[in-house]
């Protein structure tokens, strides 16, 4: 880092040790500029006394801009001394200290107070200026006093906007690093919605793979124990059955966790496609229900929207294995529009069994997905008929 900017930010850091340092060396320049007064113990009186509030200007820079500019002008119309050496660097120092930290009003007023001390200044040059002959004429007086009021004048303007634009740019320093803040932390918010969205996505993916596998191998063992002790053949096939259905889970997890290994899904997300519906119809018609799949269209849908109908396929085949296993016909109706799809699946195993749905984490997921695409979702007994569940999903059409 450069020198003057690191001398900068120490002087940020430690404020006081700064400004103690800066009046020690002003208390220097002061001396250099009086040393021709150096019998007169009432302009070093004076010059201390108006020294010594210098060491407070940044703890209080209105109070000590005032009391200092007062001492100044006491000392001048009291005693006749005009302390030039230490008001040379002190009246800028605390005008520019003022403009920096007080409010508006306040580094208003210090700044007029400051115009005012010049005036009183160039008005009283007359006793104390040492090359003024002693024979001055009134216009003689006039021009030095305007020099000295007008030079004073500009020192402390020059001060006071010095100080206004440091003020304006710490503030933008300040918004800045506000924004940054700001920034970074809807950064971070942004980084665990994302990552909340992430997992639930995930933890719908797993439930519609684990759990429509797991329920097909549940049917199946159960109807190969059934199957062993009169037929063993269709115990056999069953188990086969079993053993495909586990091995396309376990390839199915295996594809999502791979999601979860790397930070590119290219590849290993498992994205099943609307037309392996056929498969869960399959799988459920292995497992010994009754399953009638119809189709009628084309899909104007997105890959999203394919994806989710698939996944209410499969959930609502899921649930008829695991809560509706007594059913005798299962139905699945699926019409493609241009304007978007509609699905039904009913079944009619509602009443043979206490095991009816409770509306958990598939149908919840389900419902996010569907939202997620614009489309609407209903699942719940039918009106006319309280032994049928039925299962609707309409989904709009992708925008061309």
């Amino acid at each position: 880092m450069v020198l003057h900017l690191r001398l900068a930010q120490w002087i940020e850091n430690h404020p006081h040790i700064s400004n103690a340092l800066l009046v020690l060396v002003g208390g220097f320049v002061t001396i250099f500029f009086t040393v021709s007064a150096l019998w007169d113990g009432v302009t070093w009186w004076c010059m201390l006394v108006c020294w010594l509030p210098l060491f407070f200007r940044r703890a209080a820079p209105t109070v000590v801009a005032y009391l200092h500019g007062a001492l100044v002008l006491l000392s001048l119309l009291a005693f006749n001394v005009a302390p030039v050496g230490l008001c040379l660097w002190s009246v800028p120092c605390v005008v520019y200290t003022a403009a920096i930290r007080s409010p508006r009003r306040a580094r208003r007023g210090v700044y007029l107070a400051a115009l005012l001390g010049s005036a009183v200044l160039g008005w009283r040059s007359n006793h104390w200026f040492l090359f003024l002959p002693e024979n001055y004429s009134t216009a003689e007086w006039a021009i030095v006093g305007t020099m000295f009021g007008v030079s004073s004048a500009a020192c402390i303007t020059v001060a006071y906007l010095a100080g206004d634009l440091a003020r304006g740019r710490r503030q933008r320093r300040e918004q800045l690093e506000d924004r940054a803040r700001r920034l970074e932390i809807e950064r971070e918010q942004e980084v665990r919605m994302a990552a909340q969205d992430e997992r639930a996505r995930i933890a719908r993916e797993m439930h519609d793979v684990v759990a429509h596998s797991l329920s097909v191998v549940v049917a199946q063992a159960d109807g190969a124990r059934y199957a062993a002790a009169s037929d063993p053949g269709v115990a056999v096939a069953t188990l086969g059955t079993i053993a495909d259905t586990a091995r396309g889970s376990l390839t199915e997890m295996r594809r999502l966790l791979g999601v979860l290994r790397t930070e590119d899904a290219t590849g290993t997300s498992p994205v099943p496609q609307l037309e392996q519906i056929e498969h869960l119809v399959a799988s459920v018609r292995d497992a010994g229900l009754p399953v009638e799949h119809r189709v009628s269209g084309e899909p104007a849908l997105s890959a999203g929207a394919q994806l989710t109908l698939y996944r209410v396929a499969q959930e609502a085949l899921t649930n008829v294995l695991k809560h509706a296993w007594q059913a005798s016909s299962v139905r699945i109706v699926v019409e493609h529009r241009p304007d978007g799809s509609w699905a039904e699946i009913t079944n009619d195993g509602a009443a043979s069994t206490s095991r009816t749905p409770r509306g958990g984490y598939g149908l919840q997921g389900l419902r996010e997905r569907v939202d997620l695409h614009g489309g609407s979702l209903t699942a719940g007994p039918h009106p006319d008929r309280p032994d049928v569940f039925v299962v609707r999903v309409t989904l709009p059409g992708e925008e061309k």
